[in-house]
């Protein structure tokens, strides 16, 4: 998969500019408040549907107009699709491939992109919420199944607590039979699905990080689930969800099921997040970066776009040179944002 050009009309500091990036690197320069990041940020909202910056569509349309629109134009297996994503402050977002109409849910896996900036730390020191997230949209992108699961999954929890809520207030015995049937599936399904996926990834962790570190040092991530271990089934998930249906009935959430698991990344043998220093720590994460590529790889048999932002300040000159010379082996192509670049292996566009 391959990225042949985009265009940004009305987006953030881009009245209409267009862009043809590398095969391989491409590097923005530019000094701060040059809109560097905005290129990055169009580039991931049109393959995902959301932006990594801000949680309201709106924002990224130019400050003074009321639409927006990003265009691109990407290679997949020798064909080449256009893709757009319309925004409005007044109709929100609204995506199209090829010129036929777009839900969201069918937006992911269309374009794939893999994303890394400063803030991906809270990876190792955020809330569980962050690391599930992280997984989850690894998953989706090559399992449209997982994220169909994942919105049903999500909904019968939401009903669960809604009915929870209203037992209490009417002093009643919550009718939750059928939402827990639902979660317990549900929750079978999500769970061995990330598992798989951890257990994939582990597979390509060692080559990523021997590509940074030469081998000096031992990556892995293992899941955690709330509560037992091993993969459970739905009849286990029924079990704890009844019971913990009287505690639940009393706090009104549901406190069992994937959305209550996380992820812990080890660096050989010990918590990262604990033990890491921040060189290793950043080290790490872009190393599960690269190793999310490879998964997306082996699942769907194209690299997805890397997205490296701000790269320059996360990486030391040793390491950013062995990450674009792992890059050029395996041939993936790179958007990078720094605030300037002096290597010659790369097309760099002055902002």
């Amino acid at each position: 998969m391959k990225l042949v050009s985009f265009r940004l009309i009305h987006i953030r500091n881009q009245e209409d500019a267009a862009f043809t990036p590398a095969p391989q690197l491409t590097v923005f320069t530019g000094r701060n408040g040059a809109g560097k990041t905005n290129l990055i940020e169009a580039v991931y909202f049109a393959s995902i549907g959301k932006s990594f910056r801000t949680s309201q569509a709106e924002d990224l349309i130019r400050w003074d107009e009321e639409e927006g629109t990003i265009l691109l134009s990407f290679s997949l297996r020798g064909v080449t699709h256009e893709l757009s994503a319309k925004l409005s402050r007044r109709e929100g977002a609204r995506f199209a491939m090829n010129e036929t109409k777009l839900r969201r849910k069918d937006l992911l896996g269309t374009f794939r992109t893999v994303l890394f900036t400063p803030d991906e730390m809270q990876l190792v020191k955020g809330a569980p919420q962050d690391r599930r997230r992280f997984l989850d949209l690894e998953v989706s992108q090559v399992s449209p199944r997982y994220y169909e699961e994942l919105l049903r999954y999500g909904r019968a929890v939401a009903q669960r607590n809604a009915a929870l809520r209203q037992a209490q207030l009417r002093g009643a015995e919550p009718d939750i039979d059928m939402w827990d049937m639902q979660i317990a599936s549900g929750a079978a399904y999500l769970v061995r699905k990330r598992q798989e996926a951890v257990a994939r990834m582990n597979e390509c962790l060692a080559g990523t990080e021997a590509a940074l570190t030469g081998g000096a040092e031992r990556l892995a991530v293992r899941y955690l689930l709330r509560e037992g271990e091993g993969t459970p089934d739905e009849s286990w998930y029924l079990e704890r969800l009844a019971a913990a249906r009287e505690l639940d009935a009393r706090l009104c959430h549901t406190s069992v099921g994937p959305h209550r698991d996380d992820l812990l990344f080890e660096l050989d043998g010990r918590n990262i997040a604990r033990f890491g220093s921040q060189g290793q720590q950043r080290t790490a994460i872009l190393a599960m970066k690269l190793a999310e590529a490879e998964f997306i790889r082996r699942e769907t048999g194209e690299y997805p776009v890397l997205l490296l932002d701000d790269i320059g300040s996360e990486l030391d000159s040793a390491r950013r040179r062995a990450l674009f010379s792992y890059l050029a082996e395996k041939d993936i192509q790179t958007l990078v944002t720094a605030a300037e670049y002096s290597g010659t292996d790369a097309q760099v566009v002055p902002l």
